[in-house]
């Protein structure tokens, strides 16, 4: 749908892909229960900088999508790093019975992209905004790549 009204209309919509960095880690050292929590917290943390029209969306394990409407590359990377700084100095609260302040740091990668007139599926967006999310990984982790279409 968002991709329907930016062609029609012209606007810019940019796609971020998100990967909750060492996340295997977390489920097996803490449990699957304490990797729960710390995916609820990445969520929340993302909601809370998130406009009201921006899409945020679970793809699979500890890997997020954000689709930003009427969003420019500029701001698309400024949302990208706001998220990724909130992240990194947010921990997750993951407290169980008996240590409910427990905390958990944690940090994601993210691969940024624009969504090129005439794609009228996410599907090349995704592939790059994931390219991306690779390079930042490759880059040491905690960081955000943006991924021009014609890489």
């Amino acid at each position: 749908m968002e991709i329907a009204r930016a062609q029609r209309s012209g606007a810019p919509l940019s796609l971020i892909a998100i990967d909750l960095d060492h996340f295997k880690r977390i489920n097996d050292t803490h449990g699957h229960d304490v990797g729960d929590l710390v995916l609820q917290a990445f969520a929340n943390t993302a909601r809370a900088l998130l406009r009201d029209g921006d899409v945020l969306c679970r793809m699979g394990g500890e890997e997020f999508a954000v689709l930003l409407p009427d969003t420019h590359r500029e701001q698309a990377l400024e949302v990208a790093e706001r998220l990724r700084k909130a992240v990194a100095t947010t921990p997750a609260r993951v407290g169980q019975a008996g240590m409910e302040d427990a905390t958990l740091a944690y940090t994601a990668s993210l691969g940024v992209t624009l969504i090129c007139a005439g794609e009228s599926t996410l599907k090349p967006a995704i592939k790059r905004a994931d390219q991306g999310l690779y390079a930042a990984k490759e880059a040491g982790r905690n960081r955000a790549h943006w991924q021009p279409a014609t890489s």
